[in-house]
């Protein structure tokens, strides 16, 4: 064999060598090629499915806070129902209770002596029921304001009219300037030593005598009032108890 078919040969064998050299190492190529791409879809469908889990995962807990929410709302709204009636039937029970004692302690209402018995009239000066029904009408509100709004004296046997009683007498003066036809008595009852006739009598005179010097001072003519004084005479009755002191504003003449 010449040498020029040996060459020939050498070149064809190393050329085969390379071609299987070449072939082979594109497979294992290729095949980790595959084996990556697998390894990466199956890491793929793992992130997925826990995500998809995940998901699931996140709407059942959505769900079970939903549903909780809305049991502790009902629950909530129950309790605020319950609460209510609970207070309800508490105030309504302390309506009754507090209606029951009222009942029970509640004072007859002090009634302002009106049938005149112990009352001086002279000179053609009316009693109460001789009145028109315009001026009983006034003497009615008199004798509601006067049980209102007594008068304050000193302590014992104070005289002296007070300041604190200005607002009640500005009352009486409105009444006065009202109506200037009528005439009034100012009755005085006191009762400040027991079995001593004498001493309630001057004191009862003289605090309506002190009440009428006052008004007179504030533009009220004294012949439209007359100034008396009754002692202990005519007590008021309440609860079975006699009250005494006291000043009235009778009408006594229109």
């Amino acid at each position: 064999m010449n040498l020029g078919k040996k060459v020939f040969l050498l070149s064809l064998l190393l050329l085969l060598l390379i071609v299987t050299c070449v072939y082979k190492h594109t497979k294992e190529f290729m095949n980790e090629v595959s084996i990556t791409q697998g390894q990466v879809a199956n890491k793929e469908e793992k992130v997925q499915a826990s995500e998809i889990k995940q998901s699931q995962k996140k709407a059942e807990s959505e769900q079970v806070t939903s549903e909780n929410n809305e049991k502790h709302e009902a629950n909530l709204d129950e309790s605020i129902q319950s609460n209510n009636k609970t207070t309800n039937d508490k105030i309504t029970k302390f309506e009754e209770q507090n209606q029951q004692i009222e009942e029970i302690k509640q004072p007859d209402l002090i009634i302002l002596k009106r049938k005149d018995e112990g009352y001086r009239r002279s000179n053609g000066e009316f009693f109460y029921y001789e009145l028109s029904p315009k001026s009983k009408e006034i003497q009615d509100k008199l004798y509601t304001i006067m049980k209102n709004e007594p008068f304050i004296f000193g302590k014992d046997d104070g005289i002296d009219y007070l300041k604190i009683n200005d607002d009640l007498l500005n009352k009486i003066i409105k009444i006065m300037q009202d109506n200037p036809n009528l005439k009034f008595e100012i009755a005085g009852h006191a009762s400040i030593r027991s079995d001593d006739d004498r001493y309630n009598k001057y004191i009862s005179v003289m605090r309506a005598a002190n009440i009428k010097k006052e008004l007179i001072a504030r533009g009220i003519s004294k012949r439209r009032m007359k100034a008396r004084g009754y002692g202990d005479k005519i007590p008021l009755i309440q609860d079975q108890i006699k009250l005494f002191n006291r000043i009235e504003f009778n009408i006594i003449g229109e």
